[in-house]
């Protein structure tokens, strides 16, 4: 959780240092805040896994492009293709049966504690990540929709509100949708 909770750490740079100065001071400051996630992550797991690093690389292309052409729009973008490309992700490893949830959870079981371990091998529980897949694979895809609006629409503000902690708003709902 606090791995996710990071990667809205270089939006909420952004949001401040934009409010503040101007776009390009936010953006190198977005950038900075993407290193911090990167280390956290690395310290956190031991090393840095891919998620992260696509989080790293959207915030470089994004900033940059924000930077070059000293707009915010293209960094208020990041979220946006971010939440289309998992969006993607988890439908089409739904559709091949493979569903991510269950790649992440097999991958990463040490880290929880090993009392807790079987219950993430129960068939029930597996089915309920399963069909969470598949809801966050729609979730993803309407949160990017709202954040894109958010972007061209709205002031910096009420964007990182959507983009950030509503995306939690969206997994919440998603979450008790997959638990009925």
């Amino acid at each position: 959780m606090e791995l996710l909770l990071l990667s809205f750490v270089p939006l909420l740079v952004f949001v401040v240092l934009d409010s503040l100065s101007n776009v390009r001071y936010a953006v190198l400051g977005a950038v900075l805040g993407g290193a911090l996630e990167l280390g956290f992550s690395y310290w956190g797991l031991g090393e840095i896994d891919s998620f992260s690093i696509l989080f790293a690389a959207l915030v470089l292309v994004f900033a940059g492009l924000s930077y070059k052409f000293n707009n915010p729009v293209f960094f208020k973008f990041k979220p946006v293709v971010g939440g289309t490309v998992f969006g993607a992700v988890f439908l089409v490893t739904s559709a091949l049966a493979e569903p991510l949830m269950l790649t992440v959870i097999d991958r990463y079981i040490d880290l929880v504690p090993p009392h807790q371990q079987h219950k993430l091998q129960n068939p029930a529980v597996r089915l309920v990540f399963t069909r969470l897949n598949f809801y966050m694979g729609f979730a993803c895809l309407l949160h990017a929709a709202a954040t894109a609006w958010a972007a061209l629409r709205l002031n910096r503000w009420w964007w990182f509100a959507i983009s950030g902690p509503g995306f939690f708003v969206v997994v919440f709902f998603t979450q008790l949708l997959a638990l009925l």
